[in-house]
């Protein structure tokens, strides 16, 4: 078993910015992947008309591997973010990583 897993959190494209100022100034993220994503859900309160009509709204996807003990850590940086949406996370174990 690896002592490594995977944080994934999606944010606005509003901070998307200060999210990867986030990642790039800390000590213990080496890398990080970011793609857009699409989210779809039945609360279109806070879609705009685009978003409406579209039915999804544009997020991105931020993709961190990460050690163990460094969640809590990892957490209270995205805290910082000034989001009025809440930022959805989840973490995943990796069982092994590399390079080829």
């Amino acid at each position: 078993m690896s002592d490594f897993q995977l944080f994934s959190i999606i944010i606005n494209k509003s901070i998307k910015d200060d999210a990867v100022d986030i990642v790039l100034n800390s000590n213990i993220i080496t890398g990080f992947t970011m793609s857009q994503v699409f989210g779809y859900s039945r609360k279109h309160a806070k879609y705009d008309i685009r978003e409406q009509v579209e039915g999804y709204k544009n997020f991105y996807r931020l993709d961190i591997i990460h050690k163990t003990h460094e969640l809590d850590e990892l957490l209270t940086a995205f805290k910082q973010l000034d989001s009025q949406f809440k930022l959805k996370y989840w973490v995943s174990p990796i069982s092994d990583f590399g390079e080829i």
